[in-house]
């Protein structure tokens, strides 16, 4: 089981605070789950570590599928958060445990985030794109996907733009309830919006600046998908409006189905991938 601190506990459920619902026998929809289920989630551990940088956040955790790992393909996985250093990749070390467990090797990536020191932006986008081209140096020659929740799906579509050097080496990207319009999104209540203001006034003197920093404005890679439950409280459907990207709608799914391997919307999620990474 993941530990936290009472404090950092105690401020995800205030962050990330979402109804904790049932589907009931007969009904067809998802079941929501909370934060606090994820975390309450075991996990295996990563099977090395790789810096990037010098910074503490500057690394990455390798979960091999096997010792064998020569034939499987691999995830670029960047977790999310709101980009605040309060959360770090400890909360999706179950969803990579998974992600190994159904044969694919998992490549963490850990990052500067609002709140450390040289955390303000662009600095998260920058380490996931270093992030990124490092880890292209290891790789197995085997299909690649780039796959990022909510903060971080949102920071897996900027990295990997059409004009992004590596991204012609990626196979598909994916955004798991991922923020791609930062204009209309700080422009709403909740905390995971004020976090995405406080963002962007770190770079910004306008929302129109913003745009800068938005996936929606972006050519982004050829094979992008956005998987997004309807019942998303935190990150809306909306945030999946208006792009020129494939869209896969999980009905009655929240934000953290998304992130949860017993839930029926991350079997959809390793269906996804199968069909793009292993044909």
């Amino acid at each position: 089981m993941i530990k936290l601190s009472p404090k950092l506990a105690a401020y995800g459920l205030v962050i990330f605070s979402l109804a904790f619902s049932h589907a009931s026998a007969d009904d067809n929809s998802l079941q929501q789950v909370s934060f606090q289920s994820v975390l309450e989630l075991p996990s295996g551990s990563p099977d090395n570590s790789y810096n990037y940088g010098s910074h503490s956040s500057q690394f990455i955790q390798y979960w091999n599928a096997s010792k064998k790992s020569d034939s499987a393909a691999n995830v670029i996985f960047i977790h999310g958060g709101c980009w605040l250093k309060e959360y770090d990749m400890t909360h999706t070390n179950p969803a990579s445990s998974a992600l190994r467990k159904a044969g694919f090797n998992v490549w963490s990536i850990e990052y500067r985030r609002l709140g450390e020191p040289g955390g303000e932006w662009p600095a998260s986008l920058n380490d996931v794109k270093t992030a990124i081209h490092s880890i292209q140096q290891k790789l197995n020659n085997q299909p690649v996907a780039v796959m990022g929740h909510s903060a971080g799906g949102h920071l897996a579509l900027l990295a990997t733009t059409q004009e992004t050097p590596s991204a012609k080496n990626i196979n598909t990207v994916i955004g798991l309830a991922a923020i791609t319009d930062m204009v209309s999104y700080t422009e709403e209540q909740g905390s995971c919006n004020q976090a995405a203001s406080n963002l962007m006034r770190t770079a910004y003197t306008s929302e129109a600046d913003y745009q800068i920093a938005s996936p929606k404005a972006q050519k982004l890679h050829v094979n992008t998908w956005l998987i997004q439950g309807t019942e998303d409280k935190i990150v809306p459907m909306s945030q999946t409006a208006d792009l020129d990207v494939k869209l896969e709608q999980l009905e009655g799914a929240g934000h953290f189905d998304l992130i949860h391997p017993n839930s029926t919307a991350w079997e959809a999620i390793i269906q996804r991938l199968n069909k793009e990474l292993k044909p």
